[in-house]
């Protein structure tokens, strides 16, 4: 038929089977080599002959295989493998690239490789003259490890994360929302730090302003060092104070729980209080005006008196608004009553340091004296030029040695680094009056 196309001849070129097994087979072996050559050329390049030396280090933490091996911070290096020996400590072989020249007392350090647990091995090179040889052992440093914050976190208990779960989750929840605050808060710090500078420099520009500080300085520090040995019974007994809050937690638990209700009703009661606390300033201020006189200050706070009909009536009406918080305050104080003694104690403690303190008042009223005179802030007077001028002057002999710049080698004077309460400055500085 003249419309039909021609049969296709067969194909007479077929490769046998037993060929196409043999290429497949040709093929699969050598990806299986590539695969072979790259995995064994992470460990190192094969063919070079490395440096094989070991480390026996108390704790690795999560130092693992092929972590890097450095020299001041230059990779020189890889873990190997990383062993235990016979007496359970850790053992790393590590492997150093051909050419790495060490001393024989080079020491090995585990450092931690950022904050998510990544870790590397640090070599520190000694100062002996031998080398560190193929084979040869590496000491560990004292303080083998540095321990970073998974370490720090696998000191604490589960229930411990989770409670740090929850702080930071709640520190989180009290941030949102308030970059903008933030933000000008440390805008407004950076501002601070020039007017912080004028007045480091305006304290340090007077000649002589910090010589005169410097004996106010070390009268005050006098007491807190001859009192240093009821400094350090405070923690003792800080730690007895704070022993009933442990032992007593439930009942801190339970005042806790009790104190929300309570500060809200506190905070009504305060809402309600401003027009008191307006009048409470006012008579402070009144308080402040009337006391340095004193014959006038007793007058005055006659006639203060006879004005307070009024604040009072407000207090009145505050405290009746008031009662419902009693039975919560009354709850507060059955919950504090555990903690009592210990505080008792604590305030025992304590007498001893402000008796100390006590005896040493006068040099620290002539402490604030000297800042406030050398500052020119603070006082009620004007001065010759003005507020910031207005200087009290103390004259102080200064020793021998000091007045001649001769330095005593021989021991024979002797130096009061304890003076006795009031020594420096018995009396407080002369004002100078505005001419």
């Amino acid at each position: 038929m003249a419309g039909r196309r021609p049969l296709r001849r067969p194909r007479t070129n077929q490769v046998p089977p037993a060929q196409v097994f043999l290429r497949g087979g040709i093929v699969t072996a050598l990806v299986v080599a590539f695969i072979a050559f790259a995995v064994t050329l992470y460990s190192g390049v094969p063919g070079r002959s490395y440096i094989d030396v070991q480390a026996a280090v108390p704790v690795v933490g999560n130092l693992i295989q092929h972590d890097p091996v450095r020299v001041d911070g230059v990779r020189v290096g890889q873990v190997a493998a990383v062993d235990t020996t016979t007496d359970g400590r850790a053992l790393l072989k590590l492997k150093l690239d051909p050419g790495t020249r060490l001393p024989m007392d080079t020491t090995v350090v585990v450092r931690a490789n950022g904050l998510l647990g990544g870790r590397f091995v640090q070599l520190v090179p000694g100062r002996s003259t031998a080398e560190l040889r193929d084979g040869g052992d590496v000491k560990a440093a004292a303080e083998s490890i540095t321990f970073g914050v998974p370490e720090t976190l696998d000191t604490l208990d589960a229930k411990t994360r989770g409670r740090l779960q929850d702080m930071l989750s709640g520190l989180g929840t009290g941030l949102a929302g308030r970059g903008t605050g933030l933000n000008t808060f440390f805008r407004r710090a950076s501002d601070e730090i020039t007017h912080a500078q004028d007045l480091i420099e305006t304290t340090l520009a007077p000649a002589g302003s910090v010589e005169a500080l410097l004996p106010s300085v070390k009268a005050g520090v006098a007491p807190l060092d001859s009192g240093r040995d009821n400094l350090t019974a405070l923690f003792g007994a800080t730690s007895d104070a704070l022993a009933p809050f442990v032992s007593e937690r439930d009942g801190v638990r339970s005042l806790l729980a009790a104190a929300p209700p309570s500060l809200d009703a506190a905070n009504a009661g305060l809402a309600k209080g401003v027009r008191l606390l307006a009048a409470v300033r006012s008579v402070a201020d009144a308080a402040v005006r009337t006391l340095p006189p004193a014959p006038r200050g007793l007058h005055s706070a006659a006639a203060l008196l006879q004005e307070a009909g009024t604040p009072l009536k407000r207090t009145d009406a505050l405290l009746r608004e008031a009662a419902p918080t009693v039975p919560q305050v009354l709850r507060v104080a059955d919950a504090l009553r555990p903690v009592l003694p210990g505080l008792h104690a604590a305030s025992d403690d304590l007498t001893p340091m402000v008796t100390t303190l006590g005896d040493y008042g006068c040099d620290i009223v002539n402490l604030g004296t000297t800042f406030r005179s050398m500052t020119g802030s603070g006082g009620t007077g004007t001065g010759p030029n003005g507020p910031l001028k207005n200087f009290r002057l103390q004259a102080i002999v200064p020793a021998l040695g000091e007045a001649t710049q001769l330095v005593d080698h021989t021991g024979l004077l002797i130096k009061d680094g304890y003076p006795a309460p009031c020594k420096y400055g018995p009396t407080t500085y002369p004002h100078i009056p505005k001419p």
